[in-house]
C-alpha cells in the first residue's frame, strides 16, 4: 500500500508541477501582452502629423490667388519660410465644396474657410523644415493638389 500511496504522491506532484508551469507561462505571456498594449498606448505621433487649428485670428505673409476654375493648382516653384503663414484663396469657387489635406511634417497647420463671397480660404502655417504636401479629397478634385517647400536658407517665391 505504501508503494500505492508513494505513486499517487508523485502523480499529483507531477500534475501541480505542469499546471503550475502552464500558470507560469500563461502569466508571462499575459504580463508580454500588457506590456506591449501599454507601449503601444503611450506610442503617439504628436508632433509629426500637420495640425488642424484655427489660424484665423493669424496675418498672413502673403495671399496666393489660383484661378479655381481650371481644376489645377500649380505651385511649382513656390517656397515658403519655416512657420510662414499663407493664405491660399481658391478664386471663382464659389458654391464648390472642398475638403483639403495636409500631408508632411510636423509643425505644420491648416485652416479652410470660405471668404464672404464664397471663394475657399486655406490657410497654412509651414512646418520648420522639409516639404508639406496638401490635396482636396472631394471626388472630382484630383487636380488640386499641391506641394510647398520650406526654404530655411531665404525666401524665394515662384509663385
Amino acid at each position: 500500500m505504501n508503494g500505492i500511496a508513494e505513486a499517487l504522491r508523485n502523480r499529483a506532484t507531477s500534475r501541480l508541477a505542469t499546471l503550475s508551469r502552464r500558470r507560469v507561462v500563461a502569466l508571462l505571456v499575459l504580463g508580454a501582452v500588457l506590456v506591449w498594449a501599454v507601449v503601444q498606448g503611450a506610442h503617439s505621433h504628436d508632433g509629426l502629423a500637420p495640425v488642424a487649428r484655427d489660424l484665423g485670428a493669424e496675418t498672413p505673409a502673403r495671399t496666393i490667388a489660383i484661378d479655381a476654375s481650371t481644376g489645377q493648382l500649380d505651385l511649382r516653384g513656390l517656397a515658403v519660410r519655416p512657420g510662414e503663414v499663407i493664405d491660399f484663396v481658391l478664386v471663382g469657387s464659389a458654391g464648390a465644396p472642398h475638403r483639403f489635406v495636409l500631408s508632411g511634417l510636423g509643425g505644420a497647420e491648416i485652416d479652410e474657410r470660405l471668404a464672404a463671397n464664397g471663394d475657399t480660404v486655406i490657410r497654412i502655417r509651414a512646418p520648420q523644415q522639409g516639404a508639406l504636401s496638401f490635396f482636396c479629397v472631394v471626388p472630382g478634385h484630383e487636380g488640386l493638389h499641391g506641394s510647398l517647400v520650406v526654404d530655411v536658407g531665404g525666401e524665394r517665391d515662384g509663385g
